[in-house]
């Protein structure tokens, strides 16, 4: 029974490109642990290896490496690094998502071997200020490669990004365009860019840094919204948490503990001068569970 369970979750991950106009899961999956914390809030947060960043965000000088684990056996892998280069900074990231191995049959349903699944790309950004202007911009480019059974994609992406920077106010104000893709081989896909609003805070009086990230309605979705904090204890410490509108969508409405759980995301982190540990995790309305670790290190 549970194995037939996690066929089901594979085989719904894996069609989704096939049913759904945005076509690709990999462009919208969790690389690292600090959105998945904050259920997908966080675009105006540095990170070598987010998938979910707004292009002209990215700052410092740091290896980051993170291990993402979905349910019926998904996982995520990527490594990166940024480091400041001519006038602004640069970032590179390999990521890899594997779907598992699967028991292939021929017409007559006699096994002819395995197969596996997966996804895997390669990630270059990079950012700068406009002139001496609080204004910062930024580009990320991406080609994935992908094996479906027998089927091969091939696909190139590009998104990019502004914010102002106000430190009087503490405040960011950014918006990105994610995903204006070219596909170069394999099934036709009807791929679709994705705007994205976002606004960080640091509060005056709590050690809290609020993120809202704002989806606008398009022909493919409605419109969603993504609230998360990472709140400071101590020196070294972090706590985070997040929620969305996700939420009334993944409610199934099978008890209030899934109601309230669902579409939540919280996590913890430790940094000192040199090494950074984050461990997050996200809650589907169904309470199925995803776990994601990183490490990183000053460069």
């Amino acid at each position: 029974m549970k194995l037939s369970f996690n066929y089901i979750i594979i085989m719904v991950f894996l069609s989704s490109f096939l049913i759904a106009k945005t076509g690709y899961p990999a462009l919208h999956i969790f690389t690292s642990s600090i959105p998945l914390s904050m259920a997908g809030a966080g675009y105006l947060h540095s990170s070598p290896i987010s998938s979910k960043m707004n292009p002209s965000s990215q700052s410092g000088k740091y290896f980051s490496a993170s291990l993402i684990k979905y349910p019926a056996s998904i996982t995520s892998q990527s490594a990166g690094a940024q480091f400041p280069l001519l006038d602004g900074n640069l970032s590179m990231s390999m990521n890899y998502i594997s779907y598992g191995i699967f028991q292939g049959y021929n017409d007559y349903a006699e096994p002819i071997g395995t197969y596996s699944s997966a996804d895997s790309w390669l990630s270059v950004s990079y950012s700068s200020r406009v002139l001496l202007l609080p204004i910062y911009w930024g580009v990320r480019s991406k080609f994935y490669s992908s094996l479906y059974n027998n089927s091969k994609i091939r696909l190139a992406t590009l998104s990019t990004g502004a914010h102002l920077k106000s430190h009087k106010y503490r405040v960011n104000l950014g918006i990105s365009i994610h995903d204006l893709g070219k596909q170069l081989k394999g099934p036709k896909l009807d791929l679709s860019p994705q705007v994205l609003l976002s606004i960080s805070k640091e509060l005056i009086n709590l050690p809290l840094t609020l993120y809202v990230d704002f989806i606008p309605y398009n022909e493919n979705q409605n419109s969603e919204i993504f609230i998360g904090g990472n709140f400071n204890v101590g020196k070294n410490f972090q706590v985070r948490a997040g929620s969305s509108t996700r939420k009334v969508k993944h409610n199934i409405k099978k008890g209030m503990t899934q109601s309230i759980l669902g579409s939540t995301g919280m996590g913890f982190g430790y940094r000192n001068k040199s090494v950074f540990l984050n461990y997050g995790f996200y809650i589907y309305g169904t309470t199925a569970l995803i776990q994601g670790f990183e490490i990183g290190t000053s460069l």
